[in-house]
């Protein structure tokens, strides 16, 4: 019995201190990444955690790949914006802001494109659990 005690004891001690989970970095990632944008506009798939670092107890530094899959492309987007364009006070420029900061993030993007990205996220630890820091990706290509 006392010989199983120390090698359980020290695997949970180290599933305490294992950082956060794959499964819990895709959705804080992937919630994060669809939050400025449209539901329609791209899937995120193969999702993989390239590695993990950490770098202060309880902040991880995390790296991650996965593809975007267009499903409209930049020029659809901008005939639908088109479309909706409203002429007032803040004018046509401030309106196009949005389409030019997708264009800025993803280059001119078409419908079933597939665009590899990777990039490094901070992960805290927090007393609701893991968390991604309030500071947006730090590499983007």
């Amino acid at each position: 019995m006392k010989k199983w005690c120390i090698p359980l004891l020290a695997l949970w001690l180290y599933g305490c201190n294992a950082g956060p989970g794959e499964e819990t970095i895709q959705s804080q990632v992937t919630a994060r990444l669809q939050a400025g944008t449209d539901a329609d506009l791209f899937d995120i798939r193969d999702f993989a955690v390239l590695g993990k670092e950490e770098r202060m107890e309880g902040v991880y530094l995390v790296k991650v790949s996965y593809q975007l899959h267009f499903k409209q492309g930049l020029d659809q987007l901008q005939v639908l914006h088109d479309e909706d364009l409203v002429y007032d006070r803040v004018g046509p420029f401030q309106q196009e802001m949005g389409l030019m900061e997708l264009e800025r993030k993803y280059g001119d993007f078409e419908a079933g494109q597939a665009l590899a990205q990777e990039t490094q996220v901070w992960m805290m630890k927090t007393e609701q659990g893991w968390r991604l820091a309030e500071s947006d990706a730090t590499q983007q290509g």
